[in-house]
């Protein structure tokens, strides 16, 4: 298709392509659009593919405009990439005018493009080494959780008023200017007073209630509340104390570390054994801690425009992990109170920071010819296999089907990227 290109640099990550098609393409365009349309359209009085041009465009004529245009572009545009050699990111954000057959189109695309990453000495990063430390006490904190899941809630025989650590069995219905709560009401709802895991001072208010009592009482949410629908607001609450529970511990010793499993002979076993996996735990996390240093490190040293397209492309991703979350808690956007807008809002920051981390990584993978090969595609798919219990077979199909390969190989190349910065990094104990 005959066509003048202007390429325009709006940023070293932004262009802006000017495209004219010639009027004589345009009218060949239209006249195609319209013998098409004439086959497929029913008009009363006119027999199929015989309607007149001029009362096919009376009923037809913006359809016939917007398809002409999306023709134009969709055939001019490809082609203007490939006179310009610039490759986009995502796609274009169109400016064109009303159609004109009898002119020129003249259409604008601007269009984001990956950054030059221009990275800075990637080997013998300085990064200090987490220290990795369990204690007596934290072992021993780790136990006491162990045993307190393991007790057994019982019913309140004596007659007194919910304490700190009892567990209550209640309705409540919550009310925001006089209004109920949309989400904001439950029954036989469970709750640990004192524990802080609801919200410590609804908790603190239960205290001194007696069965089958009903309370009404306010609370104040911080403006910085994690709910955006509850920050800075006053919250009247309905509450009806049903039941009141305690929970009866197990003691502490050889029987109950063998109750726990047939590796556990004695208390001391079982001790041994949280101080190993505490120590796994900390040592993945130090891991992780040495390789966030080590990124940041290197963040810090290369400066760069960062794409809009890249960080909104993390912040979808977010929302997505976000809203399948809630979906699992059987919560919906309303009932959780919470705003997409605003989320989106709050996940800005960091999915630049991540969306800057992988053009980054994939930069010093390049540099260095690292890559993934299909039997590490293969590894990483058994890996997932044997995780989740499922065959291997399955697993790769179901990555197949939702497209989730490239993510995977993603994932891989970044590990591995990390992994070959760590080998060259300057560690400091």
């Amino acid at each position: 298709m005959t066509m003048k290109v202007q390429l325009e640099e709006i940023s070293p990550i932004k262009k802006k392509l000017t495209i004219e098609v010639e009027v004589e393409q345009i009218r060949k365009e239209w006249e195609s659009v319209v013998k098409n349309l004439n086959k497929k359209v029913k008009l009363k009085g006119f027999r199929t593919g015989k309607i007149p041009v001029n009362v096919l465009t009376k009923y037809y004529g913006p359809q016939i405009e917007e398809e002409v245009v999306s023709q134009i572009i969709n055939r001019t545009y490809p082609e203007a990439l490939k006179e310009t050699e610039v490759i986009p990111i995502s796609m274009p954000e169109l400016d064109y005018p009303p159609l004109d057959k009898e002119a020129p189109f003249i259409y604008k695309a601007e269009i984001e493009l990956k950054p030059e990453i221009p990275v800075a000495e990637y080997k013998g990063l300085e990064v200090k080494k987490p220290v990795v430390s369990i204690t007596e006490e934290d072992v021993e904190k780790r136990l006491t959780a162990i045993r307190m899941s393991h007790g057994e809630l019982v019913a309140l025989e004596e007659e007194r008023p919910l304490q700190k650590g009892d567990f209550a069995i209640i309705d409540y219905k919550s009310f925001m200017d006089g209004k109920e709560v949309p989400g904001g009401s439950a029954q036989n709802f469970d709750l640990e007073a004192g524990a802080g895991y609801f919200n410590a001072e609804f908790e603190k208010e239960l205290e001194g209630m007696k069965k089958e009592e009903t309370k009404e009482f306010d609370i104040d949410f911080p403006e910085d509340f994690g709910n955006p629908a509850l920050a800075g607001k006053k919250v009247r609450y309905l509450v009806v104390l049903k039941e009141i529970k305690k929970r009866n511990l197990p003691d502490l010793n050889d029987s109950f570390a063998q109750s726990l499993g047939k590796d556990f002979s004695s208390l001391e076993d079982l001790r041994k054994k949280i101080r190993e996996d505490m120590e796994q735990e900390e040592n993945r996390k130090a891991e992780m801690k040495l390789k966030e240093d080590l990124t940041d490190g290197l963040i810090s040293k290369t400066e760069f425009e960062i794409p809009e397209a890249l960080v909104n492309r993390e912040i979808q991703q977010m929302m997505m992990r976000f809203e399948q979350n809630l979906t699992h808690q059987g919560l919906t956007w309303e009932k959780a109170g919470l705003e997409p807008a605003r989320l989106m809002e709050k996940f800005h920051p960091p999915a630049q920071k991540l969306a800057r981390k992988k053009l980054i990584l994939e930069k010093v993978a390049q540099l260095e010819s690292i890559i993934v090969s299909p039997e590490e595609i293969d590894e990483e798919l058994q890996r997932i296999a044997r995780n989740v219990n499922q065959s291997v077979t399955l697993v790769r199909e179901i990555y197949n089907k939702n497209n989730l390969m490239p993510e995977l190989s993603q994932q891989l190349l970044e590990e591995k990227t990390l992994n070959f910065l760590q080998e060259h990094a300057t560690i400091q104990p």
